[in-house]
């Protein structure tokens, strides 16, 4: 858990963050603010990154960290995020895995489909790299092993 006073941040507890997006610039922002973040609290958050989402549900099902959360991009050329989390959801291994969709999109029936579809949350992209350090910040505070998930709260502001 990462606990943010007066710019200082204390480590927890571990936690490890698969990002899945097609966009290079979004990816290289989400690792640096990552990077940021790890060297402000003197620890490492794991990032494992999947390009298109490709060996993403494989990524996942692999995974031996039970503090772990998925920032997942709607708009992929291959594969959608909606039809990845489909998949997430289907598949009794990962169906509760937290799963963050993750977009430019402020639409309001996109939002409704990701929270019907199981999305965890919503979280709309920043483009203020400050903003993008307090949103990560945001869902490395939370435990994500013991995390009940909040209807009301699904979009995230």
């Amino acid at each position: 858990m990462l606990i943010a006073s007066n710019n200082s941040w204390d480590i927890m507890g571990h936690i490890k963050i698969f990002y899945a997006d097609d966009d290079e610039d979004d990816l290289m922002f989400f690792n640096e603010a990552v990077e940021q973040i790890s060297e402000a609290i003197h620890s490492p958050i794991s990032l494992d990154i999947f390009k298109d989402g490709e060996n993403l549900i494989e990524g996942i099902k692999n995974n031996e960290e039970h503090n772990s959360v998925l920032f997942l991009d709607i708009n992929m050329p291959l594969k959608s995020g909606f039809q990845f989390l489909e998949e997430i959801r289907n598949d009794p291994k990962l169906e509760d895995f937290p799963v963050v969709m993750y977009s430019t999109s402020s639409d309001h029936l996109i939002i409704e489909r990701c929270k019907k579809l199981g999305a965890s949350y919503y979280a709309i992209k920043p483009y203020d790299f400050n903003d993008l350090i307090k949103l990560i910040t945001s869902f490395a505070d939370i435990n994500w092993e013991n995390h009940i998930i909040d209807c009301k709260n699904f979009l995230y502001k």
